[in-house]
């Protein structure tokens, strides 16, 4: 159910576990934030969306775990995988 990504395990991203991310706004909005703003701190994001740091946590560690995020070190910025986005939203056409 998982596969190696960049040496990090990484959730198979199923349709069912698509669906959930794309009736979620926070997460979509993180998402879409991501592809029109590039790289953004966690700072940024949660201040943007005006969610506290702890939903923001749970949202970033879930859109990780699918590696539809990466984290970069330096800067520690939160950087959109382009592929598995667009994997995602074949899903949300399908």
């Amino acid at each position: 159910m998982h596969e190696q990504s960049k040496d990090n395990i990484v959730e198979k991203l199923s349709p069912d576990r698509s669906k959930e991310i794309l009736n979620d706004k926070v997460k979509m909005a993180i998402l879409k934030m991501l592809k029109n703003k590039g790289p953004c701190s966690f700072g940024d994001i949660i201040r943007e969306l005006g969610v506290s740091q702890p939903a923001g946590t749970g949202h970033i560690l879930e859109l990780k775990l699918l590696g539809l995020i990466e984290k970069s070190a330096d800067p520690p910025n939160f950087n959109l995988n382009s592929d598995r986005y667009a994997l995602l939203m074949k899903y949300r056409d399908s």
